[in-house]
């Protein structure tokens, strides 16, 4: 006993030594979170990550819905996630809000349903009754809504395949579905890398918006980190505008992309990064309310407790 409580206090003891390191390795640190590289790539492309006075730690993911999962856990402090996935997560109620936008560049054609080489449907009242690959929550999900609503696609509904982007692809490819609803960079690997085709996109029925989007933890203990990372993205996307190509080059090398299918990417999403305004939020009223009819949430909380403007650079 007397050995077990000596070990205890020594633990103890070391904690409590350590712990000024342990706080300024923390505020010494940001972990972000990326989607196929497109962030790190453009910030290194950029050189926007010169002189940086932190650590920041880029965590890869293939898609918004287990981005925006690590982001409520505290496994990453920040990450870029489209309007659709951010507000279905924060309006399951994880402790997320978005802090930046980034407008889509050409307007909805950054997300679209996609159909394989070979495939026979053209227009979306072909998509009645098909099977349908997207993910549960995504901006794809969210454009299937849509035109589900508006009769675009009539009855029949589709029947939508909830898959991540890996498995979705292969089921495109092996006709276990007939269409894909997906976003960049899989609608240009999707068309322009294996010659398939956009059946219709989103433009001029989503708002198509992305956010950068960060955890209540990071926006209270890390704000200072979070300020310098924003103003420095910002740059890098106004450089990637002008510098497109490198940028592609840039991605293709860190995501093994091909460069024809990195400069569609580059092209699309290649924006300016601005903080939210009260047009994106009435704008993304719209994207809540499809949530809310299809009945996928249910929060009464009003639209701007999803948005931060603590970090906003001056």
């Amino acid at each position: 006993m007397l050995r077990f409580l000596f070990f205890f206090m020594y633990f103890v003891l070391l904690v409590l030594l350590n712990f000024p390191t342990l706080a300024a390795s923390m505020e010494d640190e940001l972990v972000v979170a990326d989607q196929k590289g497109q962030q790190r790539a453009i910030m290194e492309a950029s050189g926007a990550d010169h002189g940086l006075a932190y650590r920041i730690r880029w965590v890869e993911f293939d898609a918004a819905a287990p981005l925006l999962q690590a982001l409520a856990a505290g496994a990453v402090d920040t990450g870029i996630a489209g309007d659709g996935p951010f507000l279905f997560a924060w309006g399951g109620g994880l402790p997320l809000r978005a802090a930046y936008v980034i407008p889509p560049r050409g307007g909805g054609h950054t997300t679209a349903v996609v159909v394989a080489d070979g495939s026979t449907i053209r227009s979306p009242t072909e998509l009645s009754g098909k099977r349908i690959a997207t993910g549960r929550g995504s901006i794809g999900h969210l454009l299937l809504l849509r035109l589900i609503e508006t009769g675009a696609i009539p009855s029949p509904a589709p029947q939508v395949v909830f898959l991540q982007p890996a498995q979705a692809k292969a089921a495109l490819d092996t006709g276990r579905v007939d269409a894909w609803s997906t976003w960049e960079p899989y609608v240009s690997l999707e068309t322009v890398g294996h010659h398939g085709h956009v059946v219709i996109d989103a433009t001029g029925l989503l708002p198509n918006n992305s956010f950068f989007v960060a955890n209540d933890f990071a926006l209270s203990h890390k704000q200072r980190l979070l300020k310098d990372f924003y103003r420095r993205e910002s740059d890098a996307y106004g450089w990637a505008q002008a510098h497109q190509e490198q940028y592609a080059h840039i991605l293709a090398q860190q995501t093994g992309l091909p460069e024809k299918v990195a400069l569609s990417v580059a092209q699309q999403m290649t924006a300016s990064l601005t903080p939210v305004t009260e047009a994106v939020m009435k704008a993304e009223k719209t994207t809540l309310e499809l949530y809310r009819q299809a009945g996928l949430i249910t929060t009464s909380h009003p639209l701007s407790d999803a948005f931060d403007e603590s970090v906003v650079a001056p």
